[in-house]
């Protein structure tokens, strides 16, 4: 049974804006503010001297990670909707499937997750493996085009299905970030950390950094946001994370008008993704080790790793040695065991990952 934080109120998002409480569905699921720490274990950091971390890996008990800030208001606003299951798409390895099985089965939501194909590595199969024991039913996708297709047969097997968009992005989910950037705030003040000049964060889907970008600006801070991509240019680049940007924005101005006036500041960094999605690169896997060194677990290929080696990178640029960064940190440390028979409950078609040739 899900045991939701008692001490988790409202988002402060509520307090800056009153009228948004009674309009916007809401449930507590994160437990916050999560830690700020520096980061003395990485040579690179330590070398540095100014490098934090923003601990959202431990952002709940169920499974933490960043998409979990973007649930307290998707899931809210499904159930307040009457959807009886949720169908989402994401990478074979996608945490935001695990994070949606791990929730669904907390709160007792079906959840459908059709997979598309991505390179294969352990984490891959330890995803597999956790959606499978969490109960979610899970459909082999292929290439994007057939996993838009199966997505929608999925959706319309049952017109009470709510669709969680790949990445659990939205204007609706971005507002987790948005309420991210003022508990960052409060901790600033409190003295926890120096205002970041820096945030570093990896960039798919797009909503975290556009949220943080848009959330800096509100607030008044300089901060320039770091956008590692991680996926192609074409479904992450200036404009597609400005048109998110620009959505998130639209909603925010029903209950902040001054919100149309801000121009949120942000940088992708593109060298780190390599060959593609999920491919690995000597960098990302070497991120391996250093998520375990932050962590206590091992970290992956296709985000947190990618993002390690673009802050690795940012430490090491000579014009930076007097910036405070804070590294967002969004793969969770909460990874629950999958149940004995997890291996025998993936589907047949997708056993197939178990057996290729892994690259990480």
């Amino acid at each position: 049974m899900f045991e939701p934080p008692h001490d988790r109120r409202a988002p402060r998002l509520f307090d800056a804006l009153p009228a948004m409480r009674d309009a916007i569905p809401w449930r507590p699921l994160c437990h916050v503010p999560t830690p700020v720490e520096r980061i003395t274990a990485l040579p690179f950091a330590r070398d540095h001297g100014r490098v934090w971390a923003k601990r959202d890996d431990r952002i709940s008990p169920v499974y933490g990670g960043n998409k979990v800030r973007r649930f307290e208001f998707l899931f809210a606003d499904f159930e307040a909707r009457g959807a009886r299951r949720i169908v989402t798409a994401g990478g074979a390895a996608s945490t935001q499937v695990t994070a949606t099985a791990r929730f669904g089965e907390a709160l007792g939501i079906p959840v459908t997750a059709v997979l598309f194909d991505q390179p294969a590595t352990h984490f891959l199969h330890e995803a597999l493996l956790s959606n499978a024991a969490a109960g979610a039913e899970l459909i082999d996708g292929g290439g994007y085009a057939r996993t838009v297709w199966r997505t929608w047969r999925a959706l319309a097997r049952d017109p009470q299905s709510a669709l969680l968009m790949p990445g659990a992005s939205g204007p609706r989910a971005n507002l987790g970030y948005l309420d991210a950037m003022l508990e960052l705030d409060a901790q600033v003040r409190d003295g926890a950390m120096p205002r970041p000049d820096v945030i570093v964060v990896p960039a798919g889907s797009s909503g975290t950094l556009a949220a943080l970008s848009l959330g800096a600006a509100w607030l008044g801070w300089s901060t320039e946001i770091v956008g590692v991509r991680i996926t192609a240019l074409a479904a992450c680049n200036r404009v597609s994370v400005g048109l998110v940007q620009r959505a998130t924005q639209r909603l925010l101005a029903r209950f902040d008008r001054h919100a149309t006036l801000l121009r949120p500041r942000f940088t992708l960094f593109h060298k780190a993704i390599g060959p593609g999605y999920g491919a690995p690169t000597p960098e990302a896997i070497a991120g391996i080790e250093q998520v375990r060194t932050l962590t206590g677990l091992p970290g992956e290929v296709t985000y947190s790793g990618k993002a390690l080696a673009a802050l690795r990178a940012l430490c090491e640029d000579p014009a930076r040695r007097s910036q405070t960064l804070l590294f967002w940190h969004t793969l969770s440390s909460v990874r629950p065991a999958p149940s004995a028979d997890a291996r025998d409950r993936v589907p047949v078609a997708l056993r197939r990952w178990f057996d290729a040739p892994l690259v990480a």
